[in-house]
């Protein structure tokens, strides 16, 4: 009688031997390391001759890895007043009868890049939050339309102008980086340079030892002019776009990869995970130590493509 004969695949039985010897690393209390540099440089120090290609696929594998990845940079808000970036930009004093205006209240609409900017004699939080309700109410959008606010940890965010907020259920979103506020920084800088380039123009007309410090008088004329001015990131102007339901900006860096049609899309086999809010999970503020992604793993069942826009 012969004896049975098996067959091991050589290639599988690698696959396996690597499996096992990177999970004896990876999930020891030592271990959880974050990326696969770092994963395959402590392999070759344990005298392991892994390929860092074989790490990284391995690693990409792993939920606890992949649930903990860091979130997208780029997230385009696609929706028209929605989400609004603020900021108080410091002007020129400007004296207008008895009231001398200090500070600009400058507002961008995420989507449409709509603008919005309310002088101010004072940068408490009471003069903020007057200022948005007149500026809401002099373009005849209501605040209950609004979900998210995104300001820096300046003082005058808090105090009266968070309790506005919270009366209208509107989420104030913090920044402590400036690119993350670079909408609305950048058009500080536009509103800045114009008003210095009226203000040098009327100077040259003037005695040497008067200054020009008129800039609120012509805002609306700016305004009007911005609204009616293609940006270059939606390609369209701001009066345009709100004409529509959707404005789909394109990044501000280029994408590394063909998008929308020609995009590489998952098959219906394929499993996924979704992007979580902050907070969705465990409740209350985010944590840095709160996962990304969701600990469920899903399956695709549609998908929807449109032009020069990532495959959702």
């Amino acid at each position: 009688m012969h004896e049975p004969v098996i067959f091991i695949d050589s290639q599988k039985a690698r696959e396996l031997d690597i499996s096992i010897d990177l999970q004896k690393i990876y999930y020891h209390p030592s271990g959880y390391q974050r990326t696969s540099k770092k994963l395959y440089e402590i392999s070759h120090n344990a005298r392991f001759d892994f390929t860092f290609a074989k790490v990284q696929e391995w690693l990409e594998r792993q939920l606890l890895h992949l649930i903990h990845k860091p979130r997208p940079r780029y997230i385009p808000c696609a929706i028209l007043m929605k989400v609004i970036q603020a900021d108080l930009c410091y002007m020129p004093h400007d004296k207008i009868g008895n009231k001398i205006y200090k500070y600009a209240l400058t507002c961008v609409d995420v989507a449409s890049r709509t603008k919005w900017v309310c002088p101010l004699t004072e940068r408490d939080s009471g003069s903020v939050a007057k200022g948005f309700i007149k500026l809401f109410k002099f373009y005849n959008f209501p605040l209950t339309q609004l979900e998210t606010l995104q300001t820096d940890y300046g003082p005058e965010f808090y105090g009266k102008c968070e309790e506005l907020m919270i009366k209208y259920n509107v989420k104030i979103n913090r920044s402590k980086s400036k690119k993350r506020q670079g909408i609305v920084e950048r058009f500080n800088r536009t509103l800045q340079e114009w008003a210095f380039f009226i203000q040098d123009a009327v100077e040259l007309l003037l005695p040497p030892i008067e200054r020009c410090r008129d800039w609120v008088t012509d805002l609306i004329i700016f305004l009007e002019k911005l609204d009616n001015t293609v940006t270059r990131l939606i390609d369209m102007s701001p009066a345009e776009a709100r004409k529509l339901k959707h404005v789909y900006a394109i990044s501000s860096k280029p994408r590394y990869g063909p998008m929308g049609y020609d995009e590489v899309r998952l098959t219906y086999s394929d499993s996924v995970l979704y992007l979580l809010n902050p907070g969705e999970l465990e409740g209350g503020r985010r944590r840095v130590t709160d996962m990304n992604w969701s600990p469920q793993i899903y399956h695709i069942k549609e998908s929807l493509i449109q032009k020069n826009q990532p495959v959702f």
